[in-house]
């Protein structure tokens, strides 16, 4: 199964999850639920795009799967993780990280 499959069938599943990146969660624990707007793999390459406004490129990512009800990316080689605000204030940024894993956790209950 393609890691594009993986991702999708998730969110069939689960419909969103709250984003844990590998220094910490992306806003509070549990929050948000981001669904997903896109994703796309191509040769050593993957990119998750969350409620239009979280975007995560995967270069050498190694695996995808369930474990329990979370979704784990990782490891890969590198990510780059791009954000929009979602409130008026229009900020944005982007951070990479070197290796580790990512998490779509889905809410509790």
């Amino acid at each position: 199964m393609r890691f594009t499959d993986i991702i999708q069938e998730w969110f069939r599943d689960e419909l969103g999850g709250s984003l844990m990146l590998p220094d910490g969660w992306y806003g509070r624990p549990y929050g948000s639920q981001f669904s997903l707007t896109s994703v796309a793999e191509s040769g050593d390459t993957l990119t998750l795009v969350l409620q239009k406004k979280l975007t995560l490129h995967f270069t050498g990512l190694r695996a995808v799967e369930r474990r329990n009800r979370d979704l784990v990316l990782g490891p890969f080689d590198r990510l780059r993780f791009e954000w929009e605000s979602f409130g008026d204030d229009g900020s944005h940024g982007v951070k990479g990280y070197q290796s580790g894993e990512a998490r779509i956790v889905a809410a509790p209950g």
